[in-house]
């Protein structure tokens, strides 16, 4: 991980009410497709404002929200257990959980210091399930926003290739699914959106406010339907000889 990329990952806190109000959730069907039948306590690791965190609720779940940033963590829903801690070291016993899921995050880990760690806390015959919401630039609007913000995940980028994790002693290689989803929004839930961004965060001030007036511009007459693709990956634990 370079340094600026350690910084991007660490930027989120300052902006940690825009990510709450700005990112749009999870489609819940989604949820259900990474998780074990028989889920019933679930890790929600590198957990944000708790996006992810709140569907597992909806679905019953007993959740445990781990996020290394205070100001991230403080805004979890409260049904759930929030824990200080990083993907690199998880603070949960060994086989502790049903599965481990990941939203818009697994990208900020050092993969080699946190599979190793997702593989000790999941219970055999647990799942390890990662979700990234892309923005769907085959809506023209959509594509416009994505040239102006510079975005890195845009339905236009998705490809074929290999998954974020090969399968090793422990895990299963992921397999891949996506799913459409929408969210209403008007011109002021975009902005935070936008702003939530760690490229945004780290703008100078100025040119921060030039990047929300182009925003503004482009936007549609609120209220309006911000469309995504939710992309998946659902891996597990192998059974243990």
């Amino acid at each position: 991980m370079t340094e600026q990329w350690a910084t991007r990952a660490q930027s989120f806190g300052s902006e940690a009410d825009a990510y709450a109000y700005g990112r749009p959730s999870y489609p819940i069907e989604a949820v259900r497709w990474l998780l074990p039948e028989a889920a019933r306590t679930v890790l929600d690791l590198g957990a944000g404002t708790g996006k992810l965190t709140q569907r597992l609720l909806e679905l019953g779940l007993d959740v445990i929200a781990v996020e290394p940033l205070d100001a991230m963590r403080a805004l979890i829903p409260a049904g759930a257990r929030a824990l200080a801690g990083a993907a690199e070291s998880i603070p949960l016993p060994d086989g502790s959980v049903d599965a481990v899921v990941v939203g818009q995050a697994f990208h900020w880990f050092h993969a080699d210091r946190a599979l190793p760690e997702m593989a000790r806390v999941l219970r055999p015959g647990g799942t390890v399930g990662l979700l990234w919401n892309l923005d769907d630039d085959r809506v023209p609007w959509v594509a416009r926003l994505c040239d102006l913000t510079g975005s890195e995940a845009r339905v236009s980028a998705l490809t074929e290739g290999p998954p974020p994790y090969a399968g090793g002693s422990d895990l299963a290689t992921p397999v891949h699914r996506t799913f459409d989803y929408a969210e209403d929004y008007d011109d002021q839930r975009l902005l935070a959106m936008i702003a939530s961004r760690s490229q945004t965060i780290l703008l100078p001030p100025d040119e921060r406010e030039r990047l929300f007036d182009s925003v503004r511009e482009i936007a549609p007459p609120a209220p309006f339907s911000f469309p995504s693709v939710c992309q998946c990956w659902r891996g597990g634990r192998l059974p243990v000889d």
